[in-house]
């Protein structure tokens, strides 16, 4: 029988759902009394598994689902997947929820009138896309009528929607994720290499971490937790040492051999001071770097006129003795590396790739290495092009979202609301009552992970290239569709050369076109054990591939039993090549340290003290805890239990402040304090953090708040709105007071 309500259905039990077209408890009652496998489970049930792929992040770990009676009960990694070899973190097995949230959408509905409270009423499938359609239809001869917003991803699902999107003459905008991708640019931009950064942690004997998250959640979190418990293990020889440097204590900070408190603006000072020293003791190898970078004369000069250890310290509050002591430890160390935030500074991520170029962690075991693809297309930032929708500078006729990422980011719109004062039609193809449902004129609502089918190329971690692909682990439950067929029927509805561009009719047809592609590839693997990887590395490196199967169909059935596609083969040289052309390494040249900087400071924290403001003498600078749902559904109750909060109490924001003000208020366990600034105040509990810089303060944000998920909206005010219509990636001006 099937599980999708009728419009009948909805009168039964919409009266406890939100707004009528959501699960709501009742309604997920009646779906369990109305399946005939529940009754089954007075007896003992059959147990299954099925593979699928975790798509909580862009990370791409393929997962395990355990099933009873074809019911997801639990998630697990796989063993076979390369990327978390059956591993996996909180916001993966919390994906389960996801399936079982009672306020999923039941199907496609469109808001029944602006202004006011939210109201919506269900439509069917024909009729929503229709109303999708024609609307963009009328957009599309307009300048910028049709903006669409998606997460930055790469692959066949990707493509297709890339394509769709270009046929209808829409601006694409993507939500940059904090992966390696965001690296790339510098990375090229110094070395001239097309190459995704790939730092080998686990085989390092030194670690200097510049705010990378390493132990939380940085580029590809399993992955890199993973190489962390063996970078601490010692699997090259001893245990490896990380320093952290961090502008709060973090888990990373927290679990760090040593951590400097400096904060995020003053960080690329502090790595070119370390710099300077290796250029000024004579620990850099001149010859070897002059022979592939032409302005390494510059570069040097540039360090050793402003960048002393003197001025460093005086701008960052770390002691001089401290910046030789670890300028000297870099490279008395055998295989040291030097990591960075994805999210930092141009500044900061151009100081710390030439801290690894000038300690020749470049192409070396333990080092910094790149793995290269075609170039990638320059992309629009969804997160500034919806602020420019808010703020009135940029007038589409449509807004398209595939996901909420946009409208969660640090630099998004803090007020989704205004997107729908600014836009006369708004789509959704969300299927939770996320920020852009929440805002959405018609809601198209697609399939939950599990639901789906899966092709994708995951973030960089490792030098192996990684296909995840899978079919369905479940069943569809509601009255929902895969982003393949959406696309499909929008594309038939709009007619012309949309249509023409739209070569499938659903996910399934990507997801195994893709699949015949990688079978006639003649390299790689379907997913095996870490032994059957290696030999096909050791294979391949001599040139040979030894198929996996009798047939092409039959190898295509392999990749997606296994859960995916793995070629091990990596050409550890990439960035090496690069730059024997000669004199292609380009240094960056780091601006002097303004003069009031330098001379009119004692210390970074006495820096940090002096407030542009007397009214809001504090700096405000926000981070998203590891398990705070960035993408995906925020409305996951075990996630919420897992943020971290002070003393473990749940749904609950938090500020971390320093010693000095910590004495100051007065602050003990679960006090709680009121953060004002220019524009909002905000009630939250403050947590007291020995070491933590004067002047500074660290806020959680926790996204989901403003939508109308049950377990969400407990968060409470957007702590965004502190910034007001700046964005919360640089530091606010507030005062802290206790309530």
């Amino acid at each position: 029988m099937s599980d999708a309500p009728s419009r009948r259905d909805f009168l039964v039990y919409s009266g406890a759902a939100i707004a009528g077209v959501t699960l709501g408890e009742t309604g997920r009652r009646w779906l369990g009394r109305m399946d005939e496998r529940a009754a089954g489970w007075r007896d003992r049930g059959i147990e299954t598994f099925a593979v699928s792929v975790c798509r909580e992040c862009l990370a791409g770990c393929g997962i395990r689902v355990r099933l009873v009676d074809g019911v997801p009960v639990k998630i697990d990694g796989n063993p076979l997947c390369p990327i978390a070899r059956g591993r996996l973190c909180a916001k993966g097995q919390a994906a389960l929820e996801s399936y079982f949230d009672p306020d999923r959408l039941l199907g496609p509905a469109h808001r029944i009138a602006r202004g006011g409270p939210a109201r919506w009423e269900p439509l069917p499938w024909k009729d929503a896309v229709a109303l999708a359609a024609d609307k963009i239809t009328r957009a599309a001869g307009t300048p910028d009528g049709i903006v669409v917003v998606a997460a930055d991803e790469r692959g066949p699902e990707a493509e297709a929607w890339t394509r769709v999107w270009r046929a209808a003459g829409a601006r694409l905008a993507w939500t940059p994720q904090p992966t390696a991708v965001r690296l790339r640019p510098r990375l090229r931009h110094l070395t001239g290499a097309e190459a995704d950064p790939i730092f080998d942690i686990e085989h390092s004997s030194y670690v200097l971490s510049f705010g990378a998250p390493l132990a939380d959640d940085w580029l590809s979190g399993v992955w890199a937790q993973r190489s962390f418990g063996r970078f601490r293990r010692g699997v090259a020889s001893s245990r490896g040492r990380l320093v952290q440097i961090d502008g709060r204590r973090s888990a990373t900070a927290r679990k760090a051999d040593e951590w400097l408190a400096v904060a995020p603006d003053q960080q690329s000072a502090l790595a070119y001071g370390i710099a300077s020293v290796l250029f000024r003791e004579n620990r850099v190898d001149r010859e070897r770097l002059a022979s592939v970078a032409g302005n390494l004369g510059n570069f040097e000069h540039q360090l050793l006129t402003y960048y002393t250890p003197d001025n460093v310290a005086s701008e960052t509050g770390v002691p001089v003795v401290t910046i030789l002591r670890m300028a000297r430890e870099l490279v008395a160390t055998p295989r040291p590396l030097v990591i960075v935030e994805a999210g930092a500074s141009v500044a900061l991520v151009d100081a710390v790739l030439s801290l690894n170029v000038l300690i020749g962690a470049i192409d070396r075991r333990g080092g910094l290495f790149g793995r290269g693809d075609d170039p990638l297309p320059e992309r629009d930032d969804a997160a500034a092009v919806l602020r420019d929708v808010a703020e009135g500078r940029l007038r589409p006729s449509v807004l398209v979202f595939a996901d909420s990422s946009a409208l969660r980011a640090l630099g998004g719109p803090n007020r989704p609301e205004t997107l729908a004062e600014r836009v006369p039609f708004v789509i959704s193809f969300s299927p939770y009552v996320d920020e852009a449902a929440a805002i959405a004129d018609v809601i198209l609502p697609a399939d939950v992970p599990l639901e789906r089918w899966h092709a994708m190329v995951p973030a960089a971690a490792l030098g192996a290239e990684v296909i995840p692909v899978a079919a369905p682990a479940v069943k569809r439950r509601l009255d929902t569709r895969d982003t393949g067929s959406l696309l499909h029927a929008l594309a038939v509805a709009i007619g012309g050369p949309v249509e023409a561009a739209c070569s499938w009719t659903s996910s399934e047809d990507l997801v195994r076109a893709e699949v015949k592609r990688l079978a006639t590839a003649k390299r790689g693997t379907p997913f095996v054990t870490t032994y059957e990887t290696e030999w096909m590395q050791q294979l391949e490196s001599g040139g040979w591939w030894a198929q996996a199967a009798d047939s092409d169909a039959a190898f295509s059935d392999r990749v997606l039993a296994s859960g995916g596609w793995v070629d091990p083969y990596f050409d550890a040289g990439q960035l090496t090549e690069a730059l024997r052309g000669g004199r292609s390494l380009s240094f960056p040249l780091p601006e002097a340290l303004p003069s009031a900087q330098i001379a009119g400071r004692a210390t970074g924290a006495d820096a940090a003290a002096e407030p542009p403001d007397t009214r809001f003498p504090i700096a405000l600078v926000a981070f998203q805890p590891a398990v705070a749902a960035t993408s995906g559904n925020a409305n996951l109750p075990a996630l919420f239990e897992l943020l971290g909060q002070p003393d473990g109490v749940p749904w609950s924001l938090w500020v971390e402040i320093g010693s000095e003000l910590a004495e100051r208020l007065g602050v003990q366990a679960r006090t709680r304090v009121r953060l004002t600034s220019a524009h909002a105040s905000l009630d939250v509990m403050a947590v007291r953090v020995e070491g933590m810089p004067a002047g500074v303060a660290a806020l959680s944000i926790v996204p989901g708040a403003q939508t109308a998920g049950r377990w969400s909206r407990l968060i409470g005010k957007d702590p965004r709105r502190l910034w007001g219509n700046d964005p919360a990636a640089r530091a606010c001006a507030v005062q802290i007071a206790r309530i």
